[in-house]
């Protein structure tokens, strides 16, 4: 090209929830099936709609209106029902004008990340959802600045850490909550809460809330931001990708909290509302349907059927996991995600490419020849090549911590035993140095 086409200095952007995937197909080409672990997709692993929704989507896509734009923000209506949800909670009370729609989170993230001054800084969790990371790091240009989730402490951050941290960088202008978190699934508790919204107060940031399994807490209680952030400047991230769950459709949406508290949050408030305009709206199908579908009075029992399912397979997998020698599953809390580490140091060399098959074998060798990479991504190949079970390294969530993420949204129960068969004697092979792998 005539000219460069990237600015200088733009960090490399991984995404290694969606890379490993050709890895897995690689495999299913040979004949070899895929447990696929990756990917919070519950449609994909089998859920289907319950037939109430779907006839509510389809008596509403009836409306013409359906087919055209909407207000740049998102319907009015659809707004003033999810501002009075959120009130219901009696914390932060909001309009409908607090409320901006977008085309899923991944759009809403990178819009808001996008907007923030060059000298800002985000301080994110560590480890934290890439969409978050990698946002920030294409708008500094730079490894972004962390806080600790740490399993020792069964994953939630410590205040006095993150107090340092913003005392040693005063470019910090904001705080992001994954709650529940992915990939760890802790749901971060009241008082945990309440520190982080004293820390912002006394430093004048914003909180940045990343929401989107508000309803799938299993284990615990879940406290939303807008309850205790009080005065405080914030945003709330949400959607129903998630929880409906309809991910294809593309559906999420920020709530500004204390909106006009302070009048640097006020303007950043309003220059997300004015991009929004440029793109015209987002798509209005899933917007009309959510009152129709979250007011039936079906939902409650939907979620609690989610809940109680997602509670089962994680206490499943923690009785097989945690037996395991230094291997251990903290958190599990919320969302539909299990975060499995080590106790003791891994290195490439712990795997034994020698107990796989040959096929198997030539997988591995292929996939990581010449690799330098961490030693958590050697483990996730050697599990896809010898077992077939498709996870994710820690690594890829910008942590230290070296371990997996899978998840629990497989609906098969059969299926998601033998899921656990293939987990574990993967693991058993690495840990214990005395087990071959076993064949899906």
């Amino acid at each position: 090209m005539r000219n460069s086409l990237l600015p200088s200095g733009l960090p490399e952007i991984n995404y290694g929830i969606r890379q490993i995937v050709g890895k897995g197909f690689e495999r299913e080409k040979l004949g070899y099936p895929v447990i696929w672990e990756n990917i919070g997709d519950p449609v994909q692993k089998g859920m289907r709609l319950p037939d109430w929704m779907k006839d509510i989507i389809t008596e509403v896509i009836q409306d013409n209106s359906t087919f055209g734009y909407c207000d740049s923000k998102g319907l009015p209506d659809t707004r003033e029902y999810l501002a009075q949800r959120t009130n219901d909670f009696g914390g932060c009370q909001i309009s409908a004008d607090d409320i901006t729609f977008f085309n899923g989170l991944g759009d809403a993230i990178a819009r808001l990340y996008s907007l923030l001054s060059d000298d800002a800084r985000v301080l994110l969790p560590s480890p934290a959802y890439p969409a978050h990371t990698g946002a920030e790091k294409l708008r500094i240009r730079k490894q972004p600045l962390t806080y600790t989730l740490d399993p020792s402490s069964g994953w939630l951050p410590q205040p006095d850490e993150i107090r340092k941290t913003v005392e040693e960088n005063p470019d910090v202008s904001a705080i992001l909550i994954v709650n529940p978190d992915n990939p760890t699934g802790v749901v971060y508790s009241k008082n945990v809460l309440l520190e982080l919204v004293q820390i912002a107060r006394e430093y004048e940031l914003f909180i940045i809330a990343d929401e989107i399994y508000e309803n799938l807490v299993y284990d615990g209680k879940m406290v939303r931001l807008s309850e205790v952030i009080g005065d405080v400047p914030g945003i709330a991230m949400k959607g129903i990708s998630k929880e409906i769950p309809w991910p294809g459709s593309r559906c999420g949406w920020l709530e500004y909290y204390n909106r006009k508290s302070d009048h640097e949050f006020s303007e950043f408030c309003d220059r997300i509302d004015q991009c929004k305009m440029t793109e015209v709206c987002s798509t209005t199908l899933p917007q009309k349907v959510i009152p129709g579908i979250m007011s039936n009075p079906a939902y409650s029992a939907f979620l609690d059927s989610r809940i109680s399912s997602l509670a089962k397979k994680m206490s499943m997998l923690k009785e097989r996991i945690n037996v395991l020698e230094n291997v251990e599953c903290k958190g599990g809390q919320g969302a539909f995600y299990a975060a499995i580490h080590f106790n003791s140091e891994l290195h490439k060399s712990d795997m034994k490419p020698e107990l796989l098959g040959d096929v198997e074998r030539s997988l591995y060798l292929k996939w990581t020849d010449n690799l330098e990479a961490n030693p958590d991504l050697f483990l996730t190949y050697y599990l896809l090549a010898g077992t077939g079970v498709c996870t994710v390294p820690l690594s890829g969530f910008n942590t230290p911590v070296a371990g997996l993420r899978l998840t629990l949204l497989e609906q098969d129960m059969v299926q998601f035993e033998h899921m656990l068969d293939q987990l574990e004697k993967g693991l058993e092979s690495v840990f214990s140095n005395n087990q071959k792998m076993v064949q899906v």
